[in-house]
């Protein structure tokens, strides 16, 4: 029995999993039908399974196939981006980036970097996202953007979380809410005295998760409104007599100013941004370039009350990917 398997034998079983056929699949890998059909068989020898059920109107997959098709697209895609990294460090500068984010980091950070990343990489084209942070992790994680700035909200293990920025929680509410005119920090009473004025975000962002612990079990049937972004925020508020928790930031990436910001007493809640990378995977030039771009862009940027570099973000280390500790 043969057991070496190839990737030629992973791509034509892909192909067949993807089609549900041996003709469209043997046109994508650019194979005859006969050939597909060889290379499918010589696969479940190796593996002494059966991978399809064949009949002349349909291709299914056993369960044994469903199961490997899970591993085989994973290591497929390991590969391919192996492969598209040292491609990058080959051609230096020229290429395409894919970069999710935080929308506050976009907004303040990361579109404004774009102007000198434009000039020092005139053949890097860009794609920027903005996502909450779960969409923005599990992105990262599926090699679909090259890196990720987000708060550390699931933790996931193959993930590297590097801290840029820390940022202070506060009130932000229309003029004619009772918490605006109050002369001094908001406290935790007066949110709970207020509650009911609440617009929460959902729980897929990290606002939206500091606010439902925050509200512990009452939380589902607290908020006056729930969203599913901040950029939501400013036309909700402007409707009057609500209220809401977010970062400085935020407030400010979201041009929030015609509302009242209020600083809150301790205990102080805050969020850590971080850049998200797969963990031991280095970045490519232009993904260095535009990141060393986005650090001098946060050194020109008035920090809000509350807000913070974290020292590291200043350190070549976040260039090169970390041992395991």
């Amino acid at each position: 029995m043969n057991k070496t398997i190839t990737l030629r034998h992973l791509r034509c079983f892909m192909a067949v999993a993807q089609t549900r056929s041996f003709t469209q699949a043997a046109q994508r890998v650019y194979l005859t039908q006969s050939s597909l059909t060889t290379t499918i068989r010589q696969l479940e020898e190796s593996l002494g399974l059966r991978l399809f059920d064949r009949t002349t109107r349909q291709v299914s997959l056993t369960a044994a196939a469903r199961h490997f098709q899970q591993h085989a697209e994973k290591l497929l895609r390991d590969f391919d981006m192996l492969i598209d990294d040292t491609r990058a460090l080959a051609n230096g500068y020229s290429g395409h980036l894919s970069i999710a984010a935080a929308p506050s980091i976009v907004v303040t950070v990361l579109a404004p970097a774009l102007v000198e990343f434009r000039a020092r990489s005139p053949g890097v084209s860009v794609s920027l996202r903005d996502a909450g942070s779960a969409e923005i992790e599990h992105r990262v994680l599926d090699g679909k953007v090259d890196f990720g700035v987000c708060s550390r909200l699931q933790n996931h293990p193959e993930l590297e979380y590097r801290p840029l920025l820390r940022d202070r929680y506060g009130v932000v509410c229309s003029a004619d809410h009772p918490l605006a005119a109050l002369e001094r920090p908001v406290t935790w009473d007066d949110v709970s005295r207020y509650r009911s004025d609440w617009v929460g975000l959902a729980s897929d962002t990290l606002v939206g998760r500091v606010h439902k612990q925050i509200l512990g079990d009452d939380a589902p049937s607290a908020y006056l409104e729930e969203l599913s972004s901040t950029s939501m925020l400013g036309p909700m508020l402007a409707l009057g007599n609500r209220f809401s928790i977010i970062p400085g930031l935020t407030q400010v990436a979201h041009q929030l100013d015609f509302l009242r910001f209020l600083d809150m007493a301790p205990p102080h809640i805050e969020r850590e941004l971080c850049l998200v990378t797969r963990r031991l995977r280095s970045l490519s030039p232009a993904a260095s370039t535009l990141l060393a771009c986005m650090f001098e862009e946060l050194t020109r940027f008035d920090l809000p009350a509350g807000m913070d570099l974290v020292q590291e973000a200043n350190t070549g280390d976040l260039f090169s990917p970390r041992t395991p500790a």
